[in-house]
């Protein structure tokens, strides 16, 4: 099976076979609210740039960045939005020059809350949706990986001079529908894009057979999807007249 998994390209895992409880929000549709025609807006952690190009007509310019130059290459590569640009930098933001972003973006990646505030405009929006610890609670205690803190709270606005808009969370059930998608799910999730080395999963039928138990049932794999949501806002005396405060 590991033979034939078809390779990620990207962050697109679109091709598996899986089931999600409703959540309460979805990260797209979250952040089209925040997106006005004439807007610049930074991605950080753009992977492939899947999710940045979908949202490329709500906005007027855009720059994806990530740490990984094989991610940076596809993105260009797969790019058909041409007020988008793809540069390889880290969540420190030294490749970027501009500090007046409209909106900052930040999809399951690292980021430094200072250095965002630092590159968006008074009255500029950053929101970011994060990996909860808990995730894949099944997979991670399978390979004895313990759960880390939360990656982001409330208090970290606070630090960095933000208004804190919005903060929410959710853990819901996730299933993984068949074995091709398990494989290709786990050989795809690294600890360069993902909390959990997935292939460690993967390296040996013993270990692999560990996984598995007691968490498949008619349905699949079932494990859980553990996410946050958090929308700050730069300070500034007053909002600017045409742009009200969402």
């Amino acid at each position: 099976m590991l033979a034939t998994a078809s390779p990620r390209h990207g962050w697109d895992f679109s091709r598996m076979n899986a089931l999600r409880q409703p959540v309460p929000w979805e990260y797209s549709d979250v952040v089209a609210r925040y997106l006005d025609p004439a807007d610049v807006v930074l991605d950080i952690g753009t992977g492939g740039g899947e999710r940045f190009r979908e949202l490329a007509r709500l906005f007027g310019h855009g720059l994806g960045i990530d740490v990984d130059p094989q991610m940076i290459r596809h993105a260009e590569q797969a790019s058909a939005a041409p007020n988008v640009e793809f540069r390889v930098c880290s969540e420190q933001l030294e490749a970027v020059t501009s500090a007046g972003f409209d909106v900052i973006v930040c999809r399951h990646a690292p980021f430094n809350l200072r250095v965002v505030a630092d590159h968006l405009r008074p009255g500029g929006y950053f929101i970011t949706q994060q990996v909860g610890e808990r995730t894949m609670t099944s997979v991670k205690e399978a390979l004895g990986q313990s759960l880390a803190g939360p990656v982001i709270a409330p208090e970290h606005f606070m630090q960095a001079d933000l208004r804190l808009l919005a903060f929410a969370e959710y853990d819901v059930e996730y299933v993984v529908c068949d074995i091709e998608s398990l494989v290709f799910w786990l050989s795809g999730l690294d600890l360069c894009h993902a909390d959990v080395a997935g292939s460690a999963a993967l390296t040996s039928a013993a270990t692999f057979s560990q996984v598995l138990a007691g968490n498949v049932d008619d349905r699949g794999f079932v494990t859980n999807e553990h996410r946050y949501l958090a929308i700050g806002q730069k300070r500034l005396s007053s909002v600017l007249p045409g742009r009200p405060s969402r």
